[in-house]
């Protein structure tokens, strides 16, 4: 039985439906969801001029944080809508370890998360993230597919 399901986001139209679908098994089986946004910030060391530019580090990292809370604040309206109870968390760092880092602690049952997303500014595969969650989750994963 299923007591607490992580759903991972990045705000796409991928991760929505991923999103959906998770809020749908909660409903069904009476599990709570958390919504688990990463910002990336290593990421952001790839963006050209990304040094060069005083202040843009802080500015891009802020606006990374602000979209992350606007994606988080998109599912908790659809979990509060599906009556499904839920929580939110902000993470930084790496992806990929941070979904896995916090499947490991408190203890959730299934992770959600879709095959291509993007990150920050910039559009980027989550394949990379949803295989690193696939082959070292001690938990069941569930991909889904972005839309054809």
């Amino acid at each position: 039985m299923l007591k607490k399901i992580l759903i991972a986001t990045d705000g796409s139209e991928t991760s929505m439906r991923a999103a959906e679908m998770a809020v749908g098994i909660g409903k069904k089986s009476g599990a709570a969801v958390t919504a688990v946004y990463v910002v990336d910030v290593h990421r952001l060391a790839q963006i050209p001029g990304y040094a060069a530019l005083p202040g843009i580090k802080d500015n891009l990292i802020e606006l990374m944080f602000k979209e992350g809370g606007e994606a988080l604040e998109e599912i908790e309206d659809m979990a509060r809508d599906a009556g499904v109870a839920h929580e939110r968390a902000l993470a930084e760092g790496d992806p990929g370890e941070e979904l896995l880092k916090l499947c490991r602690d408190p203890g959730f049952d299934l992770i959600v998360l879709g095959t291509i997303g993007m990150s920050g500014l910039t559009r980027f595969l989550l394949g990379s993230v949803a295989e690193k969650v696939v082959r070292h989750s001690h938990v069941p994963v569930l991909v889904v597919p972005g839309a054809e």
